[in-house]
């Protein structure tokens, strides 16, 4: 077994994401996920609005098995927390405290179906009760019903940070090409790729890309509730927003 001082110094990627530098941290063991938890998420959440992007990638078990999340990923500001649900020996405590703080408002895209594709059976269940649909939380913040339709990159420009995420917001050519200053490339992973061990950057990236455009969607949006001059200023407008925002209790059985 690798010590966790040289542990904790591996599978660290420094990403560029348009002019920012993200670090992406890739954990394997519960020993190092802990520390991840509570040396990298906690201290950024911290300094920030109380929003986490979340994502979560799957793959089968076996063939013709059903499909299981094989990763987690979570993202605040420049950090992103990648935990490889395949490998992993147990959920720490303070990751399943941290998903479970309703205080606390996860976003993601199409997040009840990967939600509900849950995770390996020895870690179930994990409990994230204020998962919320990107576009509901748009819709519902800008009271813009159209908005539930939007995918993350028309939401990206219509909520004002399209070039901070490295998407353009400037229309497509005649031809329908993409503008080549748009850096979003979805990327669609094979169960293989998902439950490698170790990733290249340009994996890496397109892993945390998603969940790091929701968390910088999100964190705008509930910056302009929280700036709403006719709304109280506590958390406690924002708490009571949320719930009325969320309705189920999402859980990964």
């Amino acid at each position: 077994m690798i010590p966790l001082s040289i542990l904790l110094r591996t599978g660290q990627y420094d990403i560029q994401i348009a002019e920012k530098t993200v670090r992406v941290v890739v954990r394997d063991s519960a020993v190092s996920v802990s520390f991840c938890v509570d040396n990298g998420l906690i201290p950024k959440l911290a300094k920030k609005s109380p929003v986490v992007g979340l994502d979560l990638h799957s793959s089968k078990n076996g063939r013709g098995g059903r499909s299981t999340n094989s990763l987690l990923v979570l993202c605040i500001d420049d950090y992103c927390l990648v935990v490889q649900l395949k490998h992993v020996d147990k959920i720490p405590d303070n990751l399943r405290r941290f998903l479970a703080d309703e205080k606390i408002c996860f976003v993601g895209v199409d997040i009840d179906r990967k939600l509900s594709r849950g995770v390996p059976s020895p870690l179930s269940p994990l409990v994230c009760k204020t998962a919320v649909e990107l576009s509901h939380l748009a819709a519902r913040i800008r009271k813009e019903p159209s908005l539930l339709n939007d995918d993350i990159k028309a939401l990206a420009k219509k909520v004002g940070v399209a070039k901070e995420v490295g998407i353009s917001d400037e229309p497509a050519d005649s031809g329908g090409s993409r503008d080549p200053r748009d850096n979003y490339e979805a990327k669609v992973f094979s169960g293989d790729e998902l439950e490698a061990l170790v990733f290249s950057e340009k994996e890496v990236k397109a892993l945390a890309l998603d969940a790091y455009v929701c968390y910088n969607i999100g964190r705008r949006l509930v910056e302009e509730l929280l700036r709403d001059s006719s709304a109280p200023s506590s958390c406690c407008f924002f708490n009571m927003s949320i719930t009325n925002i969320i309705k189920k209790k999402k859980c990964l059985n």
